[in-house]
């Protein structure tokens, strides 16, 4: 049974059509990517597999139907999206920004693992864990926003490409 199950996927934004007819399968461990130019419904596929935004077709994730779940429930399912713009709590620190990621979660052992391997991949956010997230680089913040996606314990992260964001004017 494939991680992720999207079959005859269509968003619309009112009249317009945003993504027609998409279907994908994710199996477990598999790094799969979207390709396509601005405004061709990368991150609005993302949006709807996330659940932010409503879409019609069949959308399972681990076999279980999504299509009627809210976005918090299915982050609580696995599933975290790191989304474009980075999004952080600009005002807060950048361990409070990890530890907001991890809101769901209660087994504070794994929250601690999971924060030790966020600094194991991005050690400048280790060395800044008490600055304000908006005084980062922009880099640095995009690293901080993988990283507090990371903190959900996703089995599944949906991320968009950092360097076509920051270049490009029109949603995807």
């Amino acid at each position: 049974m494939p991680l992720l199950e999207i079959a005859d996927l269509s968003v619309r934004y009112g009249k317009a059509l945003a993504v027609e007819s998409v279907s994908v399968t994710v199996d477990k461990g598999e790094l799969v990517g979207v390709l396509g130019p601005n405004g061709a419904g990368k991150t609005t596929l993302l949006k709807a597999i996330s659940r932010v935004i409503p879409a019609t077709g069949i959308l399972k994730f681990k076999g279980e139907a999504l299509d009627r779940l809210p976005a918090y429930d299915v982050v609580a399912r696995g599933i975290c999206h790191c989304p474009e713009g980075r999004r952080l709590f600009p005002e807060l620190s950048v361990l409070k920004n990890l530890q907001l990621g991890a809101y769901l979660r209660s087994n504070k052992a794994e929250i601690q693992h999971d924060l030790d391997r966020v600094f194991l991949l991005f050690p400048v956010l280790k060395e800044r864990q008490q600055q304000q997230s908006s005084t980062l680089s922009g880099g640095e913040q995009q690293m901080l926003a993988i990283g507090r996606a990371m903190m959900g314990g996703p089995e599944l992260l949906c991320s968009t490409n950092p360097r076509s964001e920051s270049r490009r004017g029109s949603r995807g």
